[in-house]
């Protein structure tokens, strides 16, 4: 009796540990690489903003400067933006598995491929319960809905501009559906040791693709224009600038006439913030795809 209650606590207590290591895994991986993922994503646009003063096209690589304009903008902003990238890569991805999965299917089904299926015992039709067999279409199902979804986010957020795009959308697809194969094999193999390795890797190429796919816009960062106390320069006067971030002394602002510019928080007399019909629209090359002011 005391063998019994003593391996059914350490079943709970295994149970517990599996499950807290499953949030561990499943969620807190995830979580923190939300900032990281935004901040580089950022820093990758400012650094093709045309009124961004240190862009790729004008200084190079001025790592100092980028660095330090992506840490001025707010931490749930540069968050909100790992989200988004990490939402539209997890479902390239989940696409990916969803069509290797039916592949392997068919390919297993014409004689193909063999997979652990092949090997198993015959079911007995009497004891599947509705949900399993709700199982042979959940790939199908989920195909139909995420497909659209995805590509309605796309066409919204990252509109097709140049061939230059097509190198990033390459990319971001290439690296999701790398990943999402992967883990469909690995399902379908039955390798359920090298589930999570394969999770792990998935989710690297993830990352990477929604680097890539941040290549694809600008910072959706506040247009402002600033009235201030003191009197303006000439060629301040009326300019509108990139708002990054403002505390209880500081608005820190940027555009291409002026630069980074900090500018006191008593000597601002108002803030007008514009809406996107008064935003320049950018003027992109076809050949190279560089990013020219208006």
């Amino acid at each position: 009796m005391a063998d019994r209650d003593n391996a059914t606590s350490f079943a709970d207590k295994r149970s517990l540990r599996d499950l807290f290591g499953g949030l561990l895994f499943y969620v807190g991986i995830p979580a923190t690489t939300l900032y990281p993922l935004g901040f580089l994503a950022l820093s990758l646009q400012l650094w093709r903003d045309p009124d961004f003063p240190y862009t790729w096209a004008s200084s190079g690589l001025n790592f100092a400067m980028l660095w330090y304009a992506a840490s001025l903008v707010p931490k749930v902003v540069v968050i909100g933006t790992g989200v988004r990238l990490l939402l539209l890569a997890f479902l390239a991805t989940f696409l990916s598995m969803a069509v290797a999965s039916l592949t392997l299917q068919w390919l297993r089904k014409w004689s193909v491929i063999k997979g652990k299926a092949k090997y198993q015992q015959p079911e007995d039709p009497s004891s599947k319960k509705p949900f399993d067999r709700l199982k042979k279409y959940h790939w199908l199902v989920s195909l139909i809905i995420v497909l659209p979804v995805t590509i309605l986010l796309l066409s919204q957020n990252f509109p097709f501009d140049s061939w230059y795009d097509a190198l990033f959308y390459g990319l971001y697809l290439g690296s999701c559906a790398l990943g999402g194969t992967l883990i469909g094999y690995i399902r379908f193999m039955g390798h359920h040791r090298f589930f999570h390795h394969g999770l792990l890797v998935a989710f690297a190429a993830a990352i990477f693709g929604a680097l890539s796919l941040s290549a694809l816009e600008l910072p959706n960062l506040p247009l402002v224009e600033v009235e201030a106390t003191m009197e303006w320069p000439q060629e301040l006067a009326g300019s509108p600038f990139r708002l990054l971030s403002n505390d209880s002394q500081h608005w820190y602002v940027y555009n291409r006439e002026s630069g980074m510019l900090a500018m006191e928080q008593a000597d601002v007399k108002s803030v007008r913030f514009w809406d996107d019909t008064q935003e320049r629209a950018p003027n992109i090359d076809s050949q190279d795809g560089r990013v020219n002011p208006s």
